[in-house]
Formats: structure tokens, sequence, C-alpha cells
């Protein structure tokens, strides 16, 4: 687990320490060392250096530099100094930089040793990885289990492969202009290099207004994209050019043959092995428990893989409507476990600012502060942390999948009936505003996706936004391709929607937070119910073994009932959100608005003031109950904006 960074020149040289430079941004995804190559890629010239303790800048400039391949280092697996990174295979060929875990590493070690591999490390992934490629090429992706975003670079053919993880879980941004090539794990390397010059992308700026976060292949600055996920790309350092290309997917094909029970087993055993292999590092491991189904499972599956006792880290909130302890408590009885609490009160509120300046790139999730103080908690004896995240996407844990489909049925019945003419006239005739004769109307005749995403979502936000910067942005015209794959596969209501998130939510917000935070503290976040086998199972399991009249997610929870009473398992889902309405309500408005109370803001560059504090009354007159979500959203857009203020252009 680490971060990568790399830049290629088409033309002019690189001053290899000032690429330097800009790798140690990311000391942090890898506080363990650090490698680079540099060299000419015409030539095929090339240097490289691991972890050299003393060296001047200046010793580093080559005069034939055209190429920086630069690595951080987090240790994990294989902690010897000849699985520092970039590495480079037997033949000279190729050079790697990885960032993530390859978890069947021993397996695929095993079947090139018998197809007649040599390998130089004692078990280091990354050179499994890299011999994979060289191997099997692009066809290695679809045997790796882990998650990962890598480069490697091919001296003989002047081309960079690049490839991102199924699920999305390590980020993997780029540029590529008619000038230079450049990619990295965090956005900040690649706007320092052009520090003052990059300009917000307006597409994304109203995409994280709606829905508070930016999603692939957009970042919040033109010019600079994330690859997305189940994604590789090919560039041609001759051409200029990059080709990128899917290779996975779920089939969408549901196995009706196959008995309840049955897949209740199938998934235990799967999520079984699925967590062994993430046991697998040469560090000690630890586990986040929130009381909940998922976090609970993975805590059973460690404690059934090995039979120690090891640590687990919550969080409890002082609200009692917020509290998990007495879980929390009960789930580290059951399984005799050391028990870390974190409580996480109004004093953590002032950590706001510190927060955001973990974010490359705006994001408002609602459980930020709390798995920012759990990371940090668990650093101080870990670098290995198993987590419960992915669960409620793969198993329909959320209970707005249940409650959606019939809704949308309704509508489609009122449409049917030709009900929305003589409905419209009617509100028209009782005074009711525009907007929701508009909105009622878009949901009488859009399709599910769609309604979806307008039910989910607050499109009336971007009217905030200034006129001169506003894109073309509404629910039909979101995710076309998307849509097109729901419609190809067929699938049902309820695994439509599921989809939808996987592609959209899971990766852009849910793994996003999970691995700056985790990053931040040089920690390794992995999470057992992200498995690709245990994805393409849950997708392949009928809709009415995930949802049925009394509960979401029944599979998994019928797992966990097998150690817990009905009381513990089938309980409200909880969530794990900060008490944001509580934090506003008992803090004055400079305390906790106080950005957004500056007409100076960066903020107010993009978005009308008068409007901004129109429609929030609440910023100078006292939080009223209503809108917090909404306004954390803009709040950490505030903080985001000002510190990256040096990086964009006036």
């Amino acid at each position: 687990m680490c971060g990568i960074y790399g830049e290629f020149l088409f033309e002019g040289k690189i001053d290899p320490g000032e690429s330097l430079v800009r790798l140690n941004i990311m000391q942090h995804r890898g506080p363990d060392g650090y490698g680079f190559e540099y060299g000419d890629h015409f030539t095929g010239k090339h240097a490289i250096i691991h972890n050299r303790p003393r060296f001047s800048h200046e010793d580093l400039n080559d005069q034939q530099a055209t190429y920086f391949l630069g690595h951080r280092r987090l240790s994990i697996i294989d902690l010897n100094d000849n699985a520092f990174q970039p590495m480079e295979s037997m033949d000279g060929r190729l050079s790697i930089v990885f960032n993530g875990e390859i978890y069947n590493y021993i397996e695929l070690k095993q079947e090139m040793e018998d197809s007649g591999y040599r390998f130089k490390t004692d078990h280091s992934d990354t050179e499994v990885l890299l011999n994979a490629f060289s191997l099997w090429g692009a066809n290695c992706l679809a045997r790796l289990r882990g998650m990962f975003a890598f480069a490697i670079h091919d001296r003989s053919t002047r081309t960079v492969f690049m490839a991102r993880d199924r699920i999305g879980k390590k980020p993997l941004y780029y540029e590529l202009s008619g000038s230079r090539f450049a990619f990295s794990s965090e956005l900040t390397p690649l706007l320092q290099r052009r520090a003052g010059m990059h300009h917000i992308n307006r597409e994304a700026l109203c995409f994280y207004m709606v829905f508070g976060y930016v999603m692939h292949p957009h970042s919040i600055v033109e010019d600079i994209h994330k690859l997305p996920p189940s994604s590789y790309a090919t560039v041609n350092l001759l051409s200029r050019s990059m080709y990128v290309t899917r290779y996975w997917d779920i089939t969408g094909q549901e196995d009706h043959a196959t008995p309840g029970e049955q897949f209740v087993d199938e998934v235990d055993e799967l999520l079984t092995d699925a967590v062994a292999l993430r046991l697998r590092a040469d560090v000690p491991v630890a586990a986040f428990i929130s009381g909940g189904t998922d976090s609970s499972l993975v805590v059973k599956k460690i404690r059934e893989n090995k039979q120690e006792r090891f640590d687990i880290f919550g969080a409890d909130f002082p609200q009692p409507e917020r509290s998990e302890r007495r879980y929390i408590e009960e789930v580290a009885a059951r399984y005799n476990q050391r028990l870390n609490l974190s409580n996480i009160d109004n004093s953590h509120i002032k950590n706001i600012s510190e927060i955001v300046s973990v974010f490359d790139e705006p994001f408002d999730g609602g459980s930020s502060i709390a798995v920012f103080d759990l990371f940090k908690e668990a650093r101080k004896n870990y670098t290995v942390i198993l987590t419960g995240d992915g669960g409620d996407e793969i198993f329909a844990g959320y209970t707005r999948y249940a409650e959606f489909p019939p809704r949308h049925r309704v509508f489609q019945t009122m449409a049917a009936l030709g009900f929305p003419s003589r409905m419209v006239a009617f509100m028209r005739a009782l005074g009711i505003k525009h907007r929701r004769i508009r909105k009622l109307d878009e949901f009488i005749h859009g399709d599910l996706i769609s309604n979806y995403l307008l039910f989910m979502s607050n499109f009336d936000l971007l009217h905030l936004v200034r006129d001169e910067l506003k894109t073309d942005m509404d629910q039909f015209s979101l995710f076309p391709d998307i849509k097109e794959r729901i419609d190809l596969m067929k699938l049902t209501p309820v695994k439509a929607l599921q989809y939808l998130e996987m592609n959209t939510i899971l990766p852009g917000r849910m793994m996003y937070k999970v691995d700056r935070f985790s990053m931040f503290y040089g920690v390794e976040a992995r999470a057992p119910f992200l498995d690709h086998k245990l994805v393409e199972k849950a997708f392949a399991i009928p809709e009415r073994f995930h949802i049925n009249q009394e509960t979401t997610k029944v599979i998994p929870k019928k797992i966990l009932e097998r150690d817990f009473s009905r009381e513990f398992v089938f309980r409200t889902k909880q969530g794990f959100g900060n008490p944001l309405s509580h934090w506003f309500a008992t803090s004055s408005p400079e305390q906790v608005f106080g950005v957004l109370l500056n007409k100076g803001n960066v903020l107010y560059d993009l978005l009308d003031y008068d409007k901004v504090h129109s429609y929030f009354p609440q910023l100078k007159t006292g939080y009223d109950g209503t809108n917090e979500r909404e306004l954390w959203r803009f709040l950490v857009l505030g903080h985001y904006l000002e510190n990256i203020k040096g990086f964009i252009q006036d």
C-alpha cells in the first residue's frame, strides 16, 4: 500500500529533483521509504534509486531525463529492501510502480514458477504482479484478487500500461496533453506541477453540488481525470495517445436453481476465504467495529481464521439515539477481542478544517469525523485494518433499495392513467409552486434510474452556482453507459439500483473516504466484502433472497444470527454518520459556519453569495434543524476551496 507518481515529457526535459518533491507530497501514503526511476524514454537509458538516505536534488538533474517513476512505500508484505519500487523485470524491459495488495500472490507465484518464471524477492506481491503482466499482459487482471492501481513502463514498446481494481478501492489520477503524460495516487502532486494554472471543472463542481462527491472520470479541475474502476489504459508515448478498456463487470445472470439456504452457506464460505486472504501480511492486523452486521461478520471471520486475540476499534457518540456502544461491546465479548472505543463528542467539530485538508477533492461524507478518528487511533499500533465496507451495496442493505421500487411503480401507474395533466392543473389551481409541479411531472415520466437520482439528490442546489459556470445537468442525462448496461443485463429493480451505486457512490464516496483517511495515517484498509468473487456471487443471488417483507440484507444477517439473537441482528439500521444536527445546534454560526460567512472565500467566485445565504438562512441566524447534509456539503466545499486556492487560476 503506497503512493505512486509518474510523469513523461514528450517535449523538453524533466528535473528529477522537482519530480521527487511532488512524489514526497504523498509521504503519508508511504512513510517507510521511497524509490524512483528516471531516464530517457526515447533511448531507454535510465537509473533507479531506492531509499538513498542522503542526496542533493542537484545530483539528480540529468539533461537526458524525460521521465520519472516514483513510489512511496508502506511496508506490509515482504519487508525486505529488495522489494522496494520501482521494480524492474528480470529482462530489464519493464518497470512497475504499484499501490495496493494482490492477496492471491502466493497462488499466482506458484503458477508462474511452474511455468519457469524466476523471482528475485522472497515473497513480494509487486514482483508477482510484474511477472504476471510479463507473462499474460492485460489478461493478468482477470487473475488478480486484490485492490490496486499500478503503472508499468515498457521500454521496448514505449508504452505505459495503467490499471485500477474492479471496485475502485485504489485511486489513479492522470493528465495527458500534447506535451506530457502524468499520473498520481492523489490529485495534489498533479496540481502542484502547474500551480496557479488550473481551472475548476464546472461539470465536476455541479456534480458535487448535487451528489456531494466528484464522479470519475472527472476530477474537480479541468484536464486531470480519474481512471475508472475495472479499467486499464495503454498510453502510447510515440503517438501521445491513450486507450481505455473496461476489463470486468458482473454478468447480471441470476441463479434460480440453487435453494436459498445454500446461498447462505456459499456466501459464508466466500466471506471466510475473503477474510483469510486479507489476513496475509507481515505486520499485525486489526479491525473496525460499528456493531452492525458487516463489521461484526468481519470480526467473526477473523476470529475463525486466527485463534489469538486481536484489537478492534469502534466509535461511540454521546447522544443516546446515536450510540451503538451496547452492540459493539456485545460483539467484542462474543469473540473475546480487545475493544478500543473512541468517543466522538462536540469537541471534534473543531477538526473540520484539518479533516478537509486530507481530501484532494471536495467530499461531504457524513461519517468523516468518526472515521478520521478511528484511523488515527488504529495507527498507534497497526498498519493494516479490516473493515466492513461494501456489505450494504453488495447485499442490498439499504432500506432505500426496498422502498424505492414500489414508489416508482406508483409513478408508472399514474403515467398510464394519464394522471399528470389533470393533477398538474389541479395543483396549479391550488397555488402550489411550479418547482414542485415540475418535480412531480419528472417523477411520473422518468425511468427507474432517473427517478432514483431525483429522489436521492437535490438538483435545485444548482441554482446557487454562478450563471456563467452552470452546466446542463439533470437526472435524465446522467450515467447513460450505466443505464445501457442495466438494460442489456435486464437487471431487476433492486439489482439495478445496487449496480448503479456499485459503479458510482461506492468508488466515488465510500472508497474515496476510506482511501484518503487510511492513507493519511499510513494505514492499509482492507474490505473483504468487496472481494470480486463475493460481489459476483451476490449479484447472482435472486433479489427475493436479499430483501423480504421483514428486512434487507437477508443473507449476511442469517449468517450473523448463528451467533447472536434476532433482536441484535434484525434491529433498525443505525448507520455511521456524524451527529451533524446536534453539532450544528450546539455551536454558534461563527464557530461552525465561519468560512461560509466570509464573502472573500474562494467559494463565492463559483457560487452566488446572496443566493447561498437566502437558501441557508441558518448560516447567520443559527441552525434550525433542517438541511444538515447540505450545510455540511457547502461547509466542506468552502474549506476545500480555501485549501487549494494557490493551485487555481484566478
